[in-house]
């Protein structure tokens, strides 16, 4: 079985529900100012349905054309607009066409260092990009592979052309996301 078919045979058996971002996600993602926004590896959406309902222009990509079906559907069930593209975020230089951004988020997923290095190029001056992803603390709770879990502090200076605004911890409270704030 392909890797896509692997992601792809995760939305088999889902709801018709559209997903909910957890209320600590949320606070998160409220730290961005409504513009062109691009949601790296978003899934079926929650990040992108929240953002695009408190006014962002969305793009959304991922690999799983399942769960892009899937978005679209939400999307037009809660009456906004979210473009969507099929990318493999493995080979980021798919996204080199989708123009430039005034925020890029990237929830709960650990984005490899190829594409670290090719998000500022993806930014328009002043853009932010807000990475929330799971810690260790997940790891623990879940069973989830501790390596796709950020270790403590391990973005920090990863992103040597960004300006690192806030760094959140989440095992200092006992939460299983950690969150980056950067700005071009």
């Amino acid at each position: 079985m392909s890797r896509a078919d692997l992601w792809n045979k995760r939305y088999l058996n889902k709801t018709d529900t559209a997903p909910v971002l957890p209320a600590e996600l949320q606070r998160q993602l409220d730290s961005l100012a409504p513009g062109h926004t691009l949601d790296l590896a978003c899934g079926d959406g929650a990040a992108a349905l929240y953002l695009a309902s408190a006014g962002h222009q969305l793009m959304a990509v991922d690999f799983a054309e399942r769960g892009l079906r899937r978005l679209q559907q939400f999307a037009a069930d809660h009456s906004v607009t979210v473009e969507s593209h099929r990318c493999d975020l493995n080979n980021p230089d798919e996204l080199r066409g989708l123009g430039r951004f005034d925020n890029i988020v990237i929830v709960r997923y650990l984005p490899e260092r190829l594409l670290l290095n090719m998000l500022p190029d993806l930014m328009k001056p002043g853009a932010h990009l807000l990475i929330t992803t799971f810690n260790q603390e997940h790891h623990l709770q879940s069973g989830f592979p501790l390596r796709f879990c950020l270790q403590p502090q391990q973005l920090i200076d990863q992103l040597p052309r960004l300006t690192l605004v806030c760094y959140d911890n989440g095992l200092l409270k006992g939460s299983v996301f950690d969150s980056y704030l950067f700005t071009l």
